[in-house]
């Protein structure tokens, strides 16, 4: 079974970025397979040949496709969260998928203000509600 990133609301000129630093973080992790990871594209290839995208194919990924168990989902998450973290993209975090237990979506901070979810802004943790993670940036900052 595979885990599914979906990249579909991160800004492209962020995605080929992440796409990197998942592919040499998660591979470096002792993943070896030759199809670990796998692009998922909006558009068949066929299609992309012929538009005017093919030079910056970064607008039409879709999400990437790991070739890891999911139970593995938790680490992986984490890892993406790292990976945002290091290369300070704060404006984007990752979220399980209510609906698909094998997906993961790194969506924008201010659509998550919809949910009741709440995230910390240093290290992407999920709490319940604001006491809880005013309660955990004061650790951030005590440190």
């Amino acid at each position: 079974m595979a885990i599914f990133v979906n990249l579909e609301t991160v800004d492209p000129s962020l995605i080929l970025k992440i796409v990197k630093e998942i592919e040499s973080e998660l591979i470096a992790d002792g993943n070896k397979e030759k199809n670990y990871l796998r692009l998922v594209y909006f558009e068949s290839p066929l299609e992309l040949e012929n538009s005017n995208l093919k030079d910056d194919n970064s607008q039409t990924i879709r999400g990437i496709e790991l070739n890891e168990y999911n139970t593995q989902i938790d680490k992986v998450k984490q890892k993406i969260k790292d990976i945002l973290i290091k290369n300070h993209i704060s404006k984007y975090i990752v979220r399980n998928d209510p609906i698909n237990q094998n997906t993961l979506f790194i969506v924008k901070r201010s659509t998550l203000n919809l949910t009741d979810e709440v995230h910390c802004r240093h290290c992407g943790m999920e709490f319940e509600d604001e006491i809880q993670l005013g309660n955990h940036l004061r650790i951030h900052y005590m440190i």
